[in-house]
């Protein structure tokens, strides 16, 4: 790796004598570092702000800012070290409000219970969350020893402590941003660039600015929603995904519309026709009908909803089945196909976008490096671009020196020693190549025990572990495993289970005896596998980390199983046991249509990641205002009055969904869940309709449901159909037939080369080298097998010189 500086006094001497006589058009200095700027930009795929939007510490017009520009160049570097950690420090903002004591128990004063806990004592550290969550006793329907306060048992932190750990997180990113105010040389047209850049930034002051403010006053009620604007300004694939949620609302609504009217018209005659029938109870108004109505196009009520007037007259079916017919299974899929249809067109505009700006960019780096405009850029820029992306820009990639001599030549197709404009905008498809050399791969044997790897009986062994037939194996071993687990558990499963506590604490030793010796094979099993492959090559494979991952546990299980202990959950000993079964999924590995299914879901999960991470935020949204607004309203505390109002929710509590409730936020985001499952939603609405004494918290259920429901999971259904048929043709042009490039072979998603000369271009490196396509943007499929017949193949530009 270089490691030079550009700021010591042989770089910077070679830059003054080499080009004197550019200076005086631009200077050098500024013309390089602006043009790897444009190259990142180009990279990644987005830009915050074009380069006069940065501070260049390279300019030769601010040579006069040395002590500025040395600042510069370490905060720049320290930003893009940092990043990871600043959202890291972000994510634990976010979960400190499901480990804390929630806002609206710490003072619980007005309750009796607390009142006759506390007694004259001061709150403790836990304000009086702790009296709430540990009240055990009678409750209001006369059951003995219940939680009077259901909730997830999951409050870890006291408030000392939650708001230390906060003002530790908000110095972290205050001190963060004071770096990329670093990085912009102090000046705050930079730091606040007009654009995206000065949006963010803003929103990040502002964001940090009222957290602090908060924990002074020491009023943090609103601080769980600052804690997710501020990692969401850190999230540049959720705004995206966000942005374009906003984009899809105008079509979406127009349906919802649709719907809204027939629902409305649905109801009104509901309302006329049911009057003065058992069905009118459903329907007592205008409001209630369209209610009644919305449920049963969620499915949750239906054909309950129906069964008052279907019994009185069949011919009532008419006005439930054609609503149906229109509003479910009509407009709720016409809602999917808008989505499937923007969020396509979504991707097809990204694609194109990144597309254009990348080649814009890079003709833009051309311009800045070709000073003389002569039509070519030298060995020598492309060279210091590459060590201003190394030092300053690693989240690019860091490039050793014969990686640098390797990413030239490909660049370099016509081997003219310079780049034409041609081939400069193949940059950002050439950077994306993740080279490994072939002796990186060497295994610790062939290295440190060479007369071992050449042995005829290593090599037979290396040919043995390689073979299909030992993999097929592997697969009877896990069917014989799978036969054993099966006869231990044969009479659980049956439900002949004796349920005696003594044999369960001997877990059929007969039986985990041969499990060992199954475990045992397991783990030779990867220990050749390593050996033999060596573990870079090893862990390149999902199924081999599948399996180390799953042979770990089985050892983890035998060592709980077998060594003494004081703790004895022989429930808990079963479920880590179980782990053993999961090594049959491998076997799905054999049949080709799982395989490619599971090929296609490993690459679809990071392209539906930022749309879950929406989901994420929404609910997070969702379940805080839910603790604000009903905190405490589900409570079986007989000297709570809204325990007795509770009762009179039959439904709710004849289906004991005490756990449902906004008491903590992981019960919220359980509730949430249950609402995004939609069946028996309206269960759980009920519970507080009646301790609030109003249906207006029914907005709140609808709001979510509309947003969540109707909305997002459309989007996620959207994603995956989407994410699904991309992928499916990018592996069945991944795993085509193997081609040869101009002396590369393309195999599978691998391109195999020898180093030495490359598109024409003497590399001056030596040995063979391996590369595949590394994604940055994982939301636009990439045809790995054109990119790289792209890269690799000679193209007929004539000589740049």
């Amino acid at each position: 790796m270089e490691t030079t500086s550009l700021f010591s006094s042989d770089k910077m001497s070679k830059y003054s004598s080499t080009h004197r006589d550019e200076r005086e058009m631009r200077p050098r200095g500024s013309r390089v570092s602006q043009a790897a700027m444009l190259i990142r930009d180009a990279y990644l795929g987005f830009q915050d702000a074009p380069v006069e939007g940065y501070y260049d510490p390279y300019s030769y017009d601010n040579e006069i800012r040395t002590v500025r520009n040395q600042i510069s160049v370490v905060c720049g570097r320290l930003v893009v070290q940092l990043r990871g950690a600043a959202v890291f420090v972000c994510w634990v903002l976010f979960m400190l409000t499901f480990f804390e004591p929630p806002t609206w128990c710490r003072d619980a004063s007005d309750l009796q219970i607390v009142a006759t806990s506390r007694g004259d004592d001061i709150k403790n550290e836990f304000g009086d969350c702790k009296i709430l969550f540990e009240a055990f006793g009678v409750t209001a329907d006369m059951e003995e020893n219940k939680a009077l306060y259901p909730n997830f048992d999951a409050m870890l932190l006291t408030i000392s402590q939650s708001r230390s750990i906060e003002i530790g997180c908000v110095g972290f990113i205050a001190m963060y941003m004071l770096l990329q105010f670093g990085d912009d040389g102090f000046f705050p047209s930079f730091f606040f660039y007009r654009g995206y850049k000065r949006w963010i930034r803003a929103s990040q002051c502002v964001i940090l600015i009222m957290l602090l403010l908060s924990i002074l006053i020491g009023n943090t009620t609103f601080n769980p929603f600052l804690r997710m604007a501020i990692l969401g300004t850190f999230l540049r694939g959720f705004q995206r995904e966000l942005l374009t949620l906003i984009k899809m609302i105008p079509d979406v609504l127009y349906v919802l519309s649709m719907l809204g009217i027939i629902v409305l018209f649905y109801a009104w005659f509901g309302v006329v026709m049911f009057v003065d029938s058992p069905q009118g109870r459903t329907f007592p108004n205008l409001l209630e009908g369209m209610w009644t109505l919305w449920i049963s196009v969620t499915t949750a009520n239906y054909p309950d909803v129906s069964m008052d007037s279907y019994s009185e007259n069949r011919l009532v079916a008419i006005y439930w089945v054609s609503f149906m017919v229109i509003s479910f299974f009509y407009i709720m899929n016409l809602i999917l196909a808008v989505c499937t249809q923007q969020y396509d067109k979504s991707i097809n505009f990204r694609k194109v976008s990144r597309e254009k700006l990348a080649k814009k960019l890079l003709s833009d780096a051309f311009t800045l490096l070709d000073q003389k405009d002569q039509g070519f850029v030298s060995r020598e820029s492309i060279m210091n671009v590459m060590a201003i992306l190394n030092q300053d820009m690693p989240e690019v990639k860091t490039m050793s020196s014969e990686e640098k001599s390797i990413i030239y030549a490909l660049l370099d197709k016509n081997g003219s020693d310079s780049i034409c404009l041609d081939e400069f905008l193949d940059w950002s498809l050439v950077m994306l190549l993740n080279l490994s050399k072939e002796s990186d791969y060497a295994t610790l044997v062939e290295t440190k025990l060479p007369y071992v790897y050449h042995s005829q009986w290593y090599t037979q062994l290396s040919d043995a572990v390689k073979s299909n037939r030992f993999d097929t194996a592997i697969d009877v071993i896990l069917v014989l495993n799978a036969m054993t687990i099966l006869m231990q558990d044969y009479s659980m499963l049956v439900g002949h289970d004796t349920g005696d506590p003594e044999n369960d604490e001997t877990l059929d030793t007969k039986w985990e005896k041969l499990e060992t010796l199954f475990t045992a094979l397991y783990v030779l099993e990867v220990m050749l596998k390593v050996t033999i492959n060596g573990w870079k090559k090893y862990k390149e494979s999902a199924r081999n980390l599948f399996d180390f991952f799953v042979t770990c546990m089985t050892i983890l299980a035998s060592f709980y199983v077998y060594y003494p202990n004081t703790y004895n959950n022989t429930n808990l000993i079963r479920f880590i046991v179980m782990a053993r079964v999961l090594r049959l999924v491998r076997l799905l590995f054999a049949i080709e249509s799982f395989r490619l299914l599971g090929a296609i879901t490993l690459d679809i999960l990071p392209a539906s990641r930022d749309i879950f991470l929406v989901l994420l935020f929404v609910a997070y949204f969702f379940a805080t205002s839910g603790q604000l607004l009903y905190g405490g309203y589900i409570t079986r505390d007989p000297s709570n009055p809204l325990s007795h109002a509770l009762l009179e929710a039959t439904d709710f509590t004849s289906s004991a969904y005490w756990p449902n409730n906004f008491n903590d936020m992981f019960s919220g985001m359980n509730v949430l869940f249950n609402l995004l499952v939609v069946n028996n939603w309206t269960t759980c609405i009920q519970g507080f309709e009646y301790t609030t004494g109003s249906k207006t918290a029914r907005f709140f259920f609808l709001f979510f449901h509309l947003i969540c429901v109707t909305g997002i999971s459309n989007v996620i259904t959207s994603v995956v159909i989407t994410s699904f048929f991309q992928q499916l043709e990018v592996i069945e042009h991944r795993y085509g037939p193997n081609e040869r490039v101009d002396g590369t072979s393309i195999r599978g998603s691998r391109a195999f080369f020898a180093a030495s000369v490359l598109t024409g271009t003497n590399t001056g490196v030596q040995g063979k080298y391996s590369a595949h396509i590394q994604a940055v943007n994982f939301d636009v499929d990439i045809d790995e097998r054109a990119v790289m017949r792209r890269v690799f193949g000679r193209s007929n530009t004539p000589d740049s010189k």
